[in-house]
Parts: C-alpha cells; structure tokens; sequence
C-alpha cells in the first residue's frame, strides 16, 4: 500500500472582507486588501516557515509549506464535486457564485492559497476532522477605515 501524501490545500487567508462576517468575536471585522494580502504572503513565504497546531506553542513542524500562489484568474474558482454547479461554471462564472452552496468553497481573485504536507500527527488530527483549515498568526496594528 503506498504511503499517503499528506497534503492539504486550501485558501491561508481570504482578500477583502467576508461576506458572511459582519463582526469578529472581538466586534472588529479584520481582513487585507489583496496588494496587502500579496505583501503578506510573499513575506510569509521569503521568512521561516514554522507551522504549528491551534496557535500552541511547542506544536512547531505540524505542517511544511509546499505550495503558495495567488489566485489572479478573474473568474472565482469554485471546489465542489456537484456536475451541475461544475457545468454552471463553465458556462457562466458569475451564476456559479449565486449557486455556492455553504459547504463550497470559493476561491476569489487575490485570495492566498497554501497547500502543507501535515506531520503524521496533524494528519491523523485532519481526518479526523479536527484541523479544517489554516489559521495565520501573528501581529498586526488595526486601523479604522472610513466609508
């Protein structure tokens, strides 16, 4: 039997605001525009990379980065496995969006996607359903912007 990749993919961080968010846990609503998101991400990948699990110390080597792109298409990338909502992107993006279903996942232009192969800890913990998605970590000065 061959050994499993343990490969994860998916978006690090989204560019611009959630839609489905309108106040954090905290009552801000934090987010990058995408020339931030993109100087956060090159910054990301040009540093070391440590990985660890739910922000724990000592859990360093969790995960190691093999992929980091940009999504730059103008056409939103959607993952699903329905062949309707396959079908309905290829003959419309736009109507694909209006489709998205809570369990879909887009990918928007200037959002930041990484794709880790997971220790075999972590990827015990991520069939298990225990790790589903990434969480960046690190510091950063709110600002209010006016609308």
């Amino acid at each position: 039997m061959a050994e499993e990749m343990r490969l994860v993919v998916g978006i690090a961080y989204q560019a611009g605001p959630d839609p489905r968010i309108q106040k954090g846990q905290d009552g801000g609503r934090d987010f990058f525009d995408a020339p931030e998101l993109e100087r956060a991400a090159h910054s990301f990948m040009l540093s070391k990379q440590e990985h660890g699990l739910f922000h724990v110390d000592g859990s360093v080597g969790a995960a190691r980065p093999v992929e980091s792109s940009i999504y730059r298409n103008p056409i939103p990338w959607l993952v699903s496995d329905n062949a309707d909502v396959q079908k309905a992107l290829a003959e419309m993006a736009a109507e694909v969006e209006k489709m998205a279903g809570p369990d879909d996942l887009m990918v928007r232009p200037g959002d930041w996607c990484l794709g880790a192969i997971l220790s075999p800890r972590a990827w015990e913990l991520y069939k298990a359903g225990k790790i589903t998605g990434w969480s960046p970590q690190g510091v950063a000065k709110r600002r209010t912007t006016r609308r």
